[in-house]
C-alpha cells in the first residue's frame, strides 16, 4: 500500500491545508521525506458530518453485521504483512517481535469484540413483565452515536488507530473519527487502508471510519468540540487528557471523555518477601520498570517498603541491575522532553536522592534516557502530592517508610492509580487484608505477587481507576466491558411488542441471555 500522507476523510483521501509535519525515526533522529498534512477545520467537519450520517445507518444494524465487519478488518490488518510491522518500526523503534505480537493483540481483541457480539448478552436485556401495580419494563443498550478516538503514541497497534478505543466503539455500533498520534502517522495511514477496505468489502456507510492527522493541538481541539460527537476516547498523558476533557465539559452540551491518562502504580514489598525472595522481585522489577523503555502506562514507579537492613540491600541491588541494563529506545523527541523535564523537577526536591541515572544520555544518536532510581521518605511523599507525577520513561522511585503504621498512612496519601501491587507471603495473609484493602480504593487493578506491566484483554480485566489515572473511574478500556463506554441504556415502558427489538421481543428470536423477572435466561418469555 502506497502512502499520501492526507487525511482519510470517509474513505477519501484529503490534503486541503498547507500545514505538513514529517515523521522522525528515533533510531536515529532522522526525519522521513513524506509531508503528512494537518487537517483542517473543514476537514474536521467533514469528517464528523460524515459519521452522523453514517450513524443513521449502522444504528439499525444487527449486531452479526457488525461482527462480520470487525472480522473483515481484522483480516485487512493481518493483509498488510510485514509493510506493517516495518512501517511501524521505523517511527517507534520498538522492534519487530514486540510489534509483532502487539498486531496479534490487536487483532484478537477485534475478533474477541466480533464473538461478543455474536454472543449477544452484551446488550444486557432486561424484562420486568407486567405485573399488579407494575408496568411492563424492557431495557437494553444501544449505541451512543459518532466517537472521537485519540491514538496513542506507546502502543501504535493496540491502543492506536485500530486499538481497543475504535474496536470497542465499533463494536457498540458507533462511527469513528480518529484523531492519529504525530508519532506514527504512516502506521496510522496504512491502518486507514485496513478499515477502509473493510468498510467498503462489508457494505458499510463510507463515514464508518476518518483519520486525521496532526501535530498540534487544534485538531483534536475541533475534533471534541463538534456538536456530532458523543463521546471521547483518548490515552496519553495526564495533561492532553485533562484539556480534551475540559474541552468537551465547555460544550454546550457536555459528552463523556473516557480519558486513560497513566499512573506511577504504586508497589508495596512487605519484608517477608524480601526475606523469602528480595533477588526475585528485585529482577521482576527491573524487567518491568525497564519494559518497552519504561513507556507503559504500568509502569511501576513506586516503590513502598519499610526501612531495614534488607530493604536497603534491595534498593541497592535493584539500582546495581538499572545500572547494568542497557538504555533502550525511547519514541520520540516529545517523550524524550517530557521525561527529562519530569525528573528535572522531581530531583529539585530537597528530600529526594538521584541513586543512578537520573540524565538524558544526550550523546547518544538515538531519543535516550539513563534508567533511574530515586528515593524519598515517606514524610516527603505524604507531605508533595508533586512527588507523585508519573515519569514516562525507566524511572522508579524509591519510599521509605518509617514502619508498617508510616507505610498505611502513606498509602492513604496516594492518588488515583490504575494498578497497585503487593509482594507478600502466604504467612502474612491475616495481616495483609487491611493494606490490600487500602490499595483497593486507589487503583482498578490489584496484582499480588506480580508486576503491572501487561494488561490482558479478557472479559474480567480493569484497565482504570481513580482520578488522575481516567476521567472515568468506572470504565475500563481495556477488555469486553470497554464497549460500555460508548453505549446507554434505554427503557421502553408498555411498548407494543411489534415495535421492539428483536433482543427485547418476548420470543427472543436471537436467543440470547437475559433477565428476565430477576432470572436469567434465554427462553422465551
Amino acid at each position: 500500500m502506497s502512502l499520501s500522507g492526507k487525511n482519510s476523510i470517509a474513505g477519501e483521501l484529503s490534503a486541503e491545508g498547507s500545514d505538513v509535519f514529517f515523521s522522525v525515526d528515533p533510531r536515529n533522529k532522522t526525519t522521513g521525506s513524506l509531508p503528512f498534512y494537518n487537517a483542517t477545520r473543514a476537514e474536521v467537519d467533514r469528517a464528523v458530518n460524515a459519521a452522523a450520517a453514517a450513524f443513521g445507518e449502522i444504528r439499525h444494524y444487527p449486531s452479526s453485521k457488525i461482527a462480520g465487519f470487525l472480522d473483515e478488518a481484522a483480516e485487512q490488518i493481518e493483509a498488510l504483512g510485514d509493510d506493517l510491522l516495518h512501517t511501524a518500526d521505523s517511527e517507534t523503534g520498538l522492534g519487530l517481535p514486540r510489534l509483532t505480537g502487539e498486531r496479534a493483540r490487536t487483532t484478537g481483541q477485534i475478533r474477541a469484540f466480533a464473538n461478543l457480539l455474536r454472543e449477544g448478552a452484551y446488550l444486557r436485556a432486561i424484562i420486568n413483565t407486567e405485573g399488579p401495580g407494575q408496568p411492563a419494563i424492557k431495557q437494553m443498550q444501544f449505541p451512543l452515536g459518532p466517537v472521537a478516538v485519540f491514538a496513542a503514541s506507546n502502543f501504535p497497534f493496540a491502543f492506536a488507530v485500530a486499538g481497543g478505543d475504535s474496536a470497542s466503539a465499533l463494536a457498540a455500533g458507533c462511527p469513528i473519527v480518529v484523531k492519529a498520534h504525530p508519532g506514527h502517522p504512516a502506521t496510522s495511514e496504512l491502518f486507514a487502508g485496513a478499515i477502509n477496505a473493510a468498510v467498503a468489502a462489508q457494505g458499510f456507510p463510507a463515514g464508518t471510519f476518518s483519520l486525521l492527522q496532526g501535530n498540534g493541538i487544534n485538531v483534536g481541539q475541533w475534533l471534541v468540540a463538534h456538536e456530532a460527537i458523543e463521546a471521547v476516547g483518548f490515552t496519553g498523558s495526564l495533561r492532553g487528557g485533562r484539556a480534551i476533557y475540559d474541552a468537551a465539559s465547555r460544550r454546550p452540551r457536555p459528552i463523556p471523555v473516557y480519558a486513560e491518562m497513566g499512573s506511577v502504580n504504586p508497589v508495596v514489598i512487605t519484608q517477608a518477601a524480601l526475606a523469602a525472595r528480595a533477588d526475585e522481585i528485585a529482577d521482576g522489577l527491573v524487567g518491568s520498570v525497564t519494559m518497552g523503555t519504561g513507556q507503559f502506562c504500568t509502569n511501576p514507579g513506586l516503590i513502598l517498603l519499610e526501612d531495614s537492613g534488607a530493604s536497603r540491600d534491595f534498593i541497592s541491588a535493584v539500582t546495581e541491575k538499572m545500572e547494568a541494563a542497557p538504555a533502550g529506545i525511547l519514541l520520540n523527541e516529545s517523550i524524550a522532553a517530557g521525561l527529562n523535564s519530569a525528573v528535572s523537577d522531581t530531583v529539585t526536591h530537597p528530600q529526594i536522592e538521584v541513586l543512578t541515572g537520573a540524565e538524558a544520555i544526550s550523546e547518544s544518536d538515538y531519543f535516550c534516557y539513563r534508567n533511574t532510581v530515586m528515593q524519598t521518605t515517606a514524610a516527603a511523599i505524604r507531605n508533595d502530592d508533586r512527588l507523585q507525577v508519573e515519569h514516562f520513561g525507566p524511572v522508579t522511585l524509591f519510599v521509605v517508610c518509617a514502619g508498617a503504621e508510616d507505610l498505611k498512612s502513606t498509602v492513604d496519601a496516594l492518588e488515583g492509580n490504575l494498578t497497585t501491587t503487593v509482594h507478600a507471603e502466604e504467612s502474612e495473609l491475616e495481616s495483609i487484608g487491611g493494606l490490600l484493602h487500602q490499595l483497593r480504593e486507589k487503583a482498578g487493578r490489584v496484582i499480588w505477587n506480580g508486576f503491572p506491566t501487561g494488561v490482558a484483554v479478557v472479559h474480567a480485566m480493569q484497565h482504570g481507576g481513580p482520578y488522575p489515572a481516567t476521567t472515568a473511574p468506572g470504565t475500563t478500556s481495556v477488555g469486553m466491558n470497554a464497549i460500555y463506554r460508548f453505549m446507554r441504556p434505554i427503557a421502553f415502558q408498555n411498548v407494543p411488542e411489534a415495535l421492539l427489538p428483536p433482543a427485547l421481543q418476548d420470543a427472543n428470536p436471537l436467543g440470547i441471555l437475559r433477565l428476565v423477572d430477576d432470572v436469567y435466561t434465554d427462553e422465551a418469555v
